[in-house]
């Protein structure tokens, strides 16, 4: 309905710019000229009111001005054909037929000037069928009452007679003619609106892509590229709202990194610190952990949503265990550069937390969490010694029936968790068979104990890559493993 009601707006909007620009043009370039050529003829004719005539005749100078200056403010289509009647059928017209009705003689050759209006009117003007029925009966009615009332015998009768097979003839051509510009002129609007309708709909598709696109590559830096491309596909719904979730809630700090950057050059600083983060955010979205944010040098994350698994606990403690040896073996580095060894404190903890995005859509929206794990998780870290993983009692019921290696370290006083009685474990290490064989992990044909690890290609999009080599698997080659020679997918 709405575009039935624009498309009518759009053609009523052209015919009023096509309508006041033929107006101009008989106004300025016809009627003018016409009627002061045609006093020659008035003069051969009717020499004894040839100035009469003439006066009569100069009333179009103020006409098209007149007429001019209002089709300009007019604002609906009638309005606009009202004027041009006005113009057409009251000025032009009626002069002429002011000259008729002077002249003595009932068989004038005057209508011929009548024809002309017409043809200059009906024909070119796009009026509308009732306003051509009007300015027809606008410009030959007076005719006809003039001429028939001056008629004093047979031969008058036989001239109007003759004359009228010559209107009518005008009648039917100016018809004609409105009736093929009117089918030219609506196929041509039709054109122009189906263009601009189609424009605005790609420039309608190109936003909602772009903004897709944007809306995508800022989730891949919070989501891993499975994530993205469920999200992408429909699978997943992350405009759901907030909803209620069981979590796991990850932190890793460095330790000492205030008194690194007060010693360091700020060069080096950069470059140590983005190696750490490109480390544990690879690491963490490897296992499809969800980025909620960072602080400071520090990174916060948590599992099981948006897209849940019944091992989040354990993904999450492979993820912490795996980013600490990755450190380690990074050391080389991490010495030249930061000058000490690379230090980490890691906290994890369980339990329910609102789950969605927050913020506003205008301004900033981050999908994030928002309960007990995740400062539980803080506060544990802020508890840890230098390279220690500490992980709640929840957590350590489920992994020990898993065979992880852990150590009790008794009850703690958490700042927020007073009430709470908060039973610490250290997390030590997993069963090494299950640490290279969580679900949904991928080894290099080259190098079968090679986990492949997140990385961008050249292109700029998320690839699994080899630690060892140059093998690369893109998101799109991983619906094809079993056709891959030697790729074997590890599951739990």
């Amino acid at each position: 309905m709405q575009e039935k009601l624009a498309a009518a707006k759009f053609r009523e909007a052209e015919a009023i710019e096509e309508m006041r620009s033929i107006v101009h043009v008989i106004c300025h370039w016809m009627m003018v000229p016409l009627f002061l050529v045609f006093w020659l003829a008035d003069c051969i004719l009717y020499p004894e009111y040839k100035w009469p005539f003439l006066g009569i005749r100069l009333l179009v100078i103020p006409l098209c001005l007149g007429i001019n200056f209002l089709i300009d403010r007019t604002r609906s289509f009638n309005q606009t054909q009202f004027v041009a009647i006005l113009a057409l059928g009251v000025g032009a017209a009626g002069f002429i037929n002011a000259i008729i009705l002077m002249v003595p003689d009932a068989a004038t050759p005057y209508y011929a000037g009548l024809n002309l209006v017409a043809l200059g009117g009906l024909s070119f003007v796009p009026f509308s069928r009732r306003f051509f029925a009007l300015l027809a009966i606008g410009i030959f009615l007076p005719y006809y009452i003039i001429v028939l009332l001056k008629a004093r015998g047979i031969e008058d009768y036989k001239a109007i007679f003759v004359f009228s097979f010559f209107i009518v003839g005008s009648l039917v051509l100016c018809f004609l003619i409105r009736h093929f510009n009117g089918a030219l002129r609506s196929r041509e609007i039709n054109s122009r609106l189906a263009l601009k309708t189609e424009i605005s709909n790609r420039d309608l598709i190109i936003q909602e892509k772009t903004g897709e696109a944007v809306r995508l590559n800022v989730l891949s830096s919070q989501f891993s590229p499975q994530v993205v491309r469920a999200i992408r596909e429909g699978r997943v719904d992350l405009d759901k709202g907030v909803h209620r979730s069981q979590i796991c809630a990850i932190f890793v700090d460095i330790v000492g990194s205030t008194e690194r950057v007060v010693r360091l050059d700020q060069r080096k600083v950069d470059m140590v610190l983005a190696r750490f983060m490109d480390t544990v955010v690879s690491t963490f979205l490897k296992y499809d952990l969800t980025i909620d944010k960072f602080q400071g040098d520090g990174i916060l994350a948590f599992s099981n949503d948006p897209i849940p698994h019944a091992d989040f606990v354990q993904r999450t403690c492979y993820a912490a265990l795996e980013v600490r040896e990755l450190l380690q073996a990074d050391r080389e580095f991490y010495l030249m550069n930061w000058k000490k060894e690379m230090q980490i404190r890691i906290g994890i903890s369980v339990g329910y937390a609102n789950v969605g995005f927050y913020g506003n859509k205008k301004f900033f929206r981050c999908y994030t969490a928002i309960g007990a794990p995740l400062p539980l998780a803080s506060r544990l870290t802020n508890l840890a010694e230098p390279d220690q993983i500490l992980i709640d009692c929840d957590i350590a019921a489920i992994l020990e029936l898993e065979n992880f290696q852990m150590t009790r370290l008794g009850e703690r006083e958490i700042k927020g968790f007073e009430g709470d009685r908060n039973i610490v474990f250290e997390l030590i290490q997993a069963p090494q068979d299950k640490m290279n064989a969580f679900a949904g992990s991928l080894t290099c044909p080259h190098h079968p104990d090679a986990v492949l690890f997140l990385d961008n290609n050249d292109k700029g999009h998320y690839v699994m890559r080899c630690r060892h080599c140059d093998f690369s698997l893109d998101e799109y080659s991983m619906e094809i493993l079993g056709q891959i020679p030697h790729m074997k997918v590890k599951a739990a």
